[in-house]
């Protein structure tokens, strides 16, 4: 039996509809400075290089939309040990990181900034990761804490989707 590592969250719909809920809010969220992961703007050391994380999600849509890369959407709280974990194991892993830079467009959401976007979806529990098209189509989602390998498993479902 798999043990599923995870925090449970507030939010009751299904993690699935994220996209299609995000694509009908016209409400944006202020765009601050948090702890690593760093979002977009924030100056980086070459040893934290590589992921530039869009802390609003219609703001990287639109990148995902221009570049054509899909979304790795990582959805965390400041009060969770597996959100932690992710964030000090998986997002710092090189191979992870360099994956990101080069093929995927990196949102980060939170409850404590995104709280309007986060209201319209279903998070059952801390971390949920999401993997969406450009056109707002979720490929591949994953509730709870995702080492690297099998966060790479997960960014296998948008190469999946070029075929």
């Amino acid at each position: 039996m798999k043990r599923f590592m995870v925090c449970t969250g507030q939010y009751a719909l299904l993690a699935i509809v994220v996209l299609f809920a995000v694509s009908h809010c016209t409400a944006h969220a202020a765009d601050l400075v948090g702890n690593y992961p760093h979002p977009v703007g924030h100056t980086v050391s070459s040893a934290e290089s590589a992921i530039q994380w869009h802390e609003d999600l219609d703001a990287g849509w639109r990148a995902a939309k221009q570049s054509g890369r899909p979304m790795v959407i990582f959805i965390t709280s400041s009060r969770c040990r597996y959100c932690d974990a992710m964030k000090r194991d998986t997002w710092t892993d090189g191979t992870i990181r360099s994956r990101l830079k080069n093929g995927f467009v990196a949102i980060r959401l939170s409850p404590d900034r995104n709280a309007e976007v986060l209201r319209r979806i279903d998070v059952p529990a801390y971390p949920t990761t999401l993997i969406g098209h450009p056109d707002g189509k979720v490929l591949a989602h994953k509730v709870g804490y995702q080492p690297p390998g099998a966060l790479h498993q997960l960014l296998g479902a948008a190469d999946q989707s070029a075929n």
